[in-house]
């Protein structure tokens, strides 16, 4: 019965660890940007490359490989304005929210 049990578990220990690593290895600012994202712009955008819920929102990857960080940095400031219609929600941005963000679409643009 135990080995059995062990022999089961194996794929999902494996499948987790998996999972796992890529959240290992953002910096403590990119995981709250990434949860950030989550929490508010998943409605529309995946977060990586998968399809987005909204076929008219690119996935963040490719959305943050468009502009220059610099630009979509005053875009948040100014209360994301940049490629967005008036169905877009507004933001009301929490001290380091921005620069999060910013961090975790790094991290966006150094996946290949």
């Amino acid at each position: 019965m135990l080995k059995r049990l062990l022999i089961l578990s194996i794929p999902l220990l494996a499948g987790a660890c998996a999972t796992d690593r890529h959240a290992n290895t953002l910096s403590e600012s990119a995981v709250e940007g990434r949860a950030f994202a989550q929490a508010n712009c998943t409605g529309c955008h995946a977060l990586d490359d998968g399809v987005s819920p909204n076929p008219d929102a690119p996935s963040l990857r490719h959305a943050v490989r468009r502009l220059p960080a610099w630009m979509v940095e005053g875009s948040f400031e100014r209360g994301v304005q940049i490629g967005h219609t008036t169905k877009m929600p507004v933001f009301v941005f929490k001290e380091h929210d921005i620069a999060n963000l910013l961090a975790y679409f790094e991290t966006l643009k150094d996946k290949e």
